[in-house]
């Protein structure tokens, strides 16, 4: 495949100015469109300054419409609501999208899936390979568990992040959830706080920690009587979010419609093969902690 062109929307926060030098150094990537909204400081800056590399002489800009012209794909970190009038003018357009937003609810997820229908969907709570692999861990940890084993779920953020418990929680959550063949909304629980009564054999817990500058910390915690076993991923640079991210965007700007995960990327990139080995190694090893 050739160099394919991509539109960041939200160009300005942490992740958007990773991807933009991410993009910059890379010779299968370059930038079709860089927005901000137009009350922001950097409107009109130089892409390549914004991002601490050349000038490039491609201005960072505050028309939405830029982003639908001349792009294979759009990579979309941004909100809920953006997120879904940009996806809206992908399937208007007839081009691919990579959503890392979180915070979507039931009826929106259900509205990209109609999208794609006609464009490449990848959409996942966390662009990290990692985080990618634990969740394939968790449900293969979860059904040779079964239920004689209580799971709880651990994660700690910067103190400036908005939702919780974190979507990439919520995903290994719902991993487990699938593995036991249930649904994570009516087992979840989120919030123990005063009397809660006993802990129900089936519940899957969170616990969530807000502080510093965390990039992401998940465990997956298997507990039993006298034994407990740890899958845990820890991010320490978010650029990882950003190379995976990039990673689907070069594999959805030649895909068929559909609505995929990150797994799907991966798997259609050589990783299948680790991914089975791993879960192999896991159903004859239970004495062991996992860090990936």
């Amino acid at each position: 495949m050739n160099k394919i062109s991509i539109s960041i929307p939200g160009s300005n926060g942490k992740m958007g100015k990773t991807l933009l030098s991410l993009i910059l150094e890379s010779s299968k990537y370059e930038i079709a469109s860089a927005t901000c909204l137009p009350n922001e400081d950097e409107v009109g800056v130089d892409i390549g300054l914004f991002a601490g590399k050349s000038k490039i002489n491609k201005e960072i800009n505050a028309e939405p419409s830029s982003m639908f012209q001349n792009s294979n794909v759009l990579i979309d970190f941004t909100a809920p609501d953006a997120t879904m009038f940009h996806a809206k003018e992908c399937y208007n357009n007839n081009m691919a999208i990579v959503i890392g937003t979180t915070g979507l609810n039931a009826d929106q997820e259900n509205e990209l899936r109609s999208f794609s229908k006609k464009i490449p969907i990848v959409y996942s709570a966390n662009f990290s390979i990692g985080v990618t692999l634990l969740s394939q861990l968790v449900s293969n940890a979860t059904k040779t568990l079964g239920f004689d084993w209580d799971i709880e779920v651990l994660e700690m953020h910067h103190k400036q992040k908005v939702d919780s418990p974190s979507g990439t929680a919520l995903l290994l959550g719902k991993s487990a959830a699938d593995a036991r063949q249930q649904e994570l909304s009516n087992v979840k629980s989120i919030s123990r706080d005063g009397l809660v009564g006993k802990r129900k054999s089936d519940e899957i817990g969170f616990a969530v920690l807000r502080g510093g500058d965390v990039v992401g910390e998940h465990s997956v915690l298997f507990c039993n009587s006298g034994e407990r076993i740890e899958l845990a991923h820890k991010a320490t640079d978010r650029s990882i979010f950003a190379s995976g991210a990039l990673r689907a965007s070069y594999w959805a700007a030649s895909a068929e419609p559909g609505f995929y995960s990150l797994a799907d990327v991966l798997e259609n990139g050589g990783w299948k093969s680790l991914i089975q080995f791993l879960s192999y190694f896991f159903k004859t090893s239970f004495n062991i902690n996992f860090s990936i």
